[in-house]
């Protein structure tokens, strides 16, 4: 950030606003499948179906869902 001109402060970031679903609570024992990044080349229909596949385990906690799809 140095870098770009005119910004000689750091600005406060607050998590909170940043976050795509704020207040999302992860299970403390669930464990994050490992996911396929959607590269465009595929089907999109078959990339959601496998990530809800994958995410079963939490299949009806849309928050955590969302949260965890930025990651595909």
């Amino acid at each position: 950030m140095r870098a770009v001109k005119g910004f000689d402060v750091y600005y406060l970031v607050i998590t909170t606003e940043i976050c795509l679903v704020p207040n999302v609570m992860v299970p403390m024992k669930f464990r994050v499948p490992e996911l396929v990044k959607y590269m465009g080349l595929e089907c999109h229909n078959m990339h959601l179906r496998s990530y809800y596949n994958k995410m079963a385990e939490v299949i009806r906690n849309e928050e955590l869902l969302i949260h965890f799809f930025q990651d595909s």
